[in-house]
């Protein structure tokens, strides 16, 4: 296992950006354009990275400089998904590798908190860890909703929306016409067209219901690279020279993600959200065709009226008995998971969550 500073971490993802881009085929936050952008706008001087594994499976982690022992996945509530292995295209990405180098450096290591994952990979990663000896807890971070569409069109997308949705989607869009001055709707892709065109999704976003970024460049600045890469679709829908929603959307590996999104509630009349969301659908089936569309993270219900499926996104910490520290966290969850065996299953709330999770939940 490899000790890493901030500017050594960000060289070692330069240096294997092939592999990271590979990983990205499933994930884009494995890419190593998100990588970068994250190490260079979230991470700290102060903590501590790690890169565990080799390369059949490159595991990214850090540890706060008050608890070196505590590792976590390098990731926060701006990714939707965290892969435990980074790997070539050329391998099959395997977290053994990376699990073994967290053993080998015995009890310096007391916790490693991993989230959110897909479920196959959890369940792997609790199996590696418990054939050590570890003692390995899930939780429940979020649902996803997608939506698989290949060789879809829009028109055959809609026709199996829900008649609501249809119906306020074919009413509200006849007052959104391509070059009216009143209402229209505009989708951003090129980098000269992104400051003007962040500047009036920054507009939407402070109008909206949304809690302000705790880190204020990232969205931007994401999209400047995603502009750049030939990723980003950005839609806009404009009453007069006002913008009243905004939809930031990405697009690669012929999947698309919806990343932010934002309306301003006094323009609720226009139901530009559900217009919008139309316009950015029908782009991503009829020019862009993409296999898939995914909502990233949340239960939201309005989610459920544009796709057709759910999975659940989870997390494993894995607690080292051979640290007093790992061995205290160990108990701890343990009896967690044994007062919601015996809870009423009535009574019973959403499953705990490891403090970091929860507490980027409360703040995404």
């Amino acid at each position: 296992m490899k000790a890493l500073t901030r500017p050594g971490l960000r060289a070692l993802v330069l240096q294997h950006a092939a592999t990271f881009d590979a990983s990205a085929a499933a994930n884009p936050f494995a890419s190593a354009e998100w990588t970068l952008h994250f190490i260079d706008q979230v991470a700290r001087d102060d903590w501590q990275f790690w890169a565990a594994g080799d390369s059949g499976g490159l595991m990214l982690l850090y540890a706060e400089a008050s608890r070196p022992g505590e590792l976590r996945a390098l990731t926060n509530y701006y990714a939707s998904l965290y892969s435990p292995a980074i790997a070539p295209a050329s391998g099959r990405p395997d977290a053994a590798a990376a699990v073994a180098a967290l053993m080998s450096a015995g009890q310096a290591v007391a916790t490693v908190d991993l989230a959110p994952m897909a479920q196959a990979e959890a369940d792997g990663l609790q199996q590696t860890f418990r054939a050590a000896g570890w003692m390995t807890r899930r939780y429940s971070c979020f649902g996803n909703w997608y939506l698989p569409c290949e060789d879809l069109s829009f028109e055959q997308f809609m026709a199996a929306r829900p008649s609501q949705l249809q119906h306020t989607w074919r009413r509200k869009a006849r007052k959104f016409k391509p070059g009216a001055a009143q209402a229209r709707l505009q989708m951003v892709t090129a980098p000269a067209e992104v400051e003007a065109a962040m500047q009036a999704y920054a507009t939407v976003y402070a109008q909206s219901w949304k809690q302000a970024e705790p880190y204020p460049t990232f969205v931007r600045d994401w999209a400047y690279i995603c502009a750049e890469q030939g990723w980003l679709r950005l839609g806009i829908a404009w009453v007069g020279e006002t913008p009243i929603a905004a939809q930031f959307w990405f697009t690669m590996n012929r999947r698309a993600y919806i990343f932010k999104l934002a309306y301003d509630e006094a323009h609720a009349q226009w139901s530009a959200g559900t217009v919008l969301s139309a316009f950015l659908f029908q782009h991503s089936l009829d020019v862009d065709r993409v296999v898939e569309i995914d909502y990233l993270t949340g239960d939201d219900a309005y989610k459920q009226s544009w796709m057709t499926e759910r999975r659940e996104r989870v997390g494993v910490i894995a607690c080292n008995p051979r640290s007093w520290r790992g061995l205290m966290r160990g108990a701890y969850e343990w009896a967690g998971a044994l007062r919601q065996r015996w809870r009423p299953a009535a009574a019973a709330p959403v499953p705990l969550a490891a403090p970091a999770a929860a507490e980027e939940a409360r703040t995404a």
